[in-house]
């Protein structure tokens, strides 16, 4: 929120100025603490377009922050004073938006806050766990080493997501470009075949029934209430589907759904594997309880199985369980294999989890990297098998008429 405040110093001078703050009381403290008194203090309402326009909706890109991270990293590891390499950051940053953010962290730390529940207060720049090696590097007195560490993590993040984006490109392509293919015939030549049959003006000629199902397709997405009536049915679907999955047993089942689908099932449980192996590590690499190492790993996976999976274990670790084991009572959605359990369980007695961890991240990484190159080679049978079929019928809706006409005529 922007307030404006009109205050008198010491000299009797009157003062006006705007400041941004999270509450009223924030500006009083402030202006209290200049040796100011205050006169009046209102909020700013307007609408500030170009503000809303460069607003930063949908929180700050994946780039964005690997490159804010090691600028910031680079700095410190430099001797620059924290203050001064905030400073920078804001100067230097072109994104409205993001700026604001900023200016409030370097304020936050300016007033005695740390790092970490500065960017913490201003949210949407870093995720828990992030925050959390912040936090961890300014106790130990280690925080470039552990901004490396966040880099290191923003880094995996972006090529997890890059190799899964990349591999779903193609087959997106051809889906999309045999969906336009299956419209075009379907709006322009079906009606040509309606049309010659009604000029032959035959009764002993009647069209086959896949013919006649694509021309109630095409007169009812060329009729505008048809095409109206649809748009507003997969909209109503489209909202009752994410008002569903916002509920927690909706998006349980949703996710459980998600991991039976064929090729991409395996896929998603490598890559939580991958993220709940590697946070794990590096969480307990930097000196965070274990407890709340869990509850952070927990919170950092993005499939609601295997979040409740992680989180159960919580209860169990703090009565004095191993974390194999407490993993293996709570794993009911059988989300978690044997062998990890197992290779849990020797890290916790070689006193090496956090090593163990590691390697098997490194281990469900490769595995997402392997299938990722060849998933198009996985999905060409689908893909090829849905063509097919596609094309067969409209081939037997177009064609079929066309041979029964030329037997008539004959």
């Amino acid at each position: 929120m922007n307030f404006k405040y009109v205050a008198i110093n010491s000299e009797g001078k009157r003062i006006e100025g705007n400041r941004e703050a999270d509450s009223r009381e924030d500006v009083v403290n402030f202006l209290l603490n200049q040796d100011l008194t205050i006169v009046s203090i209102s909020e700013n309402i307007n609408l500030d377009f170009k503000k809303i326009l460069s607003s930063d909706i949908g929180g700050l890109p994946l780039a964005e922050k690997l490159v804010l991270v090691k600028q910031l990293s680079t700095m410190i590891s430099a001797g620059i004073p924290l203050l001064q390499a905030l400073d920078i950051l804001v100067q230097q940053t072109e994104k409205e938006a993001l700026k604001e953010k900023l200016q409030k962290v370097y304020e936050g730390v300016e007033s005695g806050q740390t790092l970490s529940k500065s960017f913490a207060k201003v949210g949407g720049i870093f995720s828990e766990v992030q925050l959390s090696l912040i936090s961890a590097g300014e106790q130990s007195g280690n925080l470039a080493e552990m901004l490396l560490k966040v880099t290191d993590d923003l880094e995996e993040s972006k090529n997890l997501r890059g190799k899964i984006v990349g591999a779903l490109i193609y087959p997106a392509i051809i889906l999309t470009v045999l969906v336009v293919v299956v419209v075009v015939m379907i709006v322009f030549m079906v009606p040509q075949i309606e049309a010659l049959y009604e000029s032959l003006n035959r009764d002993d000629l009647e069209l086959p029934i896949t013919t006649r199902f694509f021309i109630f397709i095409s007169n009812f997405f060329r009729n505008p209430f048809g095409l109206i009536i649809f748009l507003i049915s997969m909209f109503g679907l489209y909202l009752g589907f994410r008002a569903y999955a916002s509920t927690p047993g909706g998006r349980l089942n949703v996710d459980r759904f998600k991991l039976k689908i064929p090729v991409f099932g395996k896929l998603i449980i490598k890559a939580e594997l991958t993220q709940f192996t590697r946070v794990l590590s590096m969480l307990l690499q930097s000196g965070i309880p274990i407890i709340e190492s869990i509850k952070i790993t927990a919170e950092a996976l993005g499939n609601e199985a295997f979040k409740q999976t992680v989180k159960a274990s919580v209860d169990g670790v703090k009565k004095g369980e191993s974390l194999s084991v407490s993993l293996a009572k709570n794993n009911k959605y059988n989300v978690l294999p044997l062998i990890l359990l197992k290779m849990i369980a020797t890290g916790e007695e070689s006193g090496k989890l956090d090593k163990v961890l590691e390697d098997i991240s490194r281990f469900y990484n490769a595995e997402v990297k392997q299938t990722t190159d060849n998933l198009t080679k996985l999905l060409e049978p689908f893909i090829l098998l849905f063509a097919g079929v596609m094309v067969a019928f409209l081939a037997l809706s177009i064609y079929l008429p066309i041979y029964q006409i030329m037997n008539a005529v004959q």
